[in-house]
């Protein structure tokens, strides 16, 4: 069986005008993951932590692989179960806002008014929300049940570590409201702004390894 590549190992092969950027990247990348742990700053286990459930988030197999061996040593198995499970939540959350826009689709065919472009209408999606609870009940009060098990007291994981990575999670899937909710309930838990950004140039990262694990096969 072949040895699985790392992303260094693709972009070893990149040797035209792009190289630059590859090493831009490689730059970016090696200086995330060599922080320090001063104040402000992610430990190198919440980093391992945030990388973890990015890579579930996305989803993407060779990134779950390299961010598993990163966290050898330095996470708990619970807590990596936790983390695999909170960036399913987090995916299904951003499933839920979104879903959301079919009834405000439905509704403007209904009564003939124009539906208006806008993602995010914080008073109206709320009304929208509470159509597509009634309109299912039994179902929505399961899924809220499901989500909810994330949020509960005496998890392994620390309610700051659980909101680093939601907020991880949110930025991959891009859910406004995901990120609204979980920035808020970091900063009552005293989250530092640089912390914010590390989480979100994680996912930056992560981006960019998940599209060169995904174009290997052709470099």
């Amino acid at each position: 069986m072949a040895a699985i590549e790392s992303v260094k190992d693709i972009t070893s092969r990149i040797e035209g005008p792009a190289s630059n950027y590859v090493q831009a990247f490689e730059a970016h990348r090696s200086n995330l993951d060599s922080a320090g742990n001063a104040q402000g700053v992610l430990t190198p286990r919440q980093r391992a932590l945030v990388r973890l459930a990015i890579a579930v988030a996305m989803p993407c197999k060779e990134m779950l692989r390299t961010s598993r061996s990163e966290a050898e040593g330095i996470v708990a198995r619970e807590e990596i179960e936790q983390a695999v499970s909170v960036a399913t939540a987090l995916r299904a959350g951003a499933a839920v806002a979104y879903g959301r826009l079919a009834y405000k689709y439905l509704n403007g065919e209904a009564d003939g008014t124009a539906v208006s472009s806008a993602v995010s209408e914080i008073k109206k999606d709320r009304e929208l929300m509470t159509q597509f609870r009634k309109s299912s009940p039994a179902d929505f009060e399961r899924m809220t049940m499901m989500l909810g098990e994330m949020h509960k007291d005496g998890l392994p994981l620390s309610k700051l570590d659980y909101e680093l990575l939601a907020i991880g999670c949110a930025t991959i899937t891009q859910c406004v409201y995901c990120m609204e909710h979980h920035i808020n309930a970091a900063r009552a838990l005293g989250i530092q702004p640089s912390q914010v950004a590390q989480v979100v140039h994680l996912a930056v990262s992560a981006r960019v390894e998940a599209s060169f694990f995904a174009a290997e096969e052709i470099l």
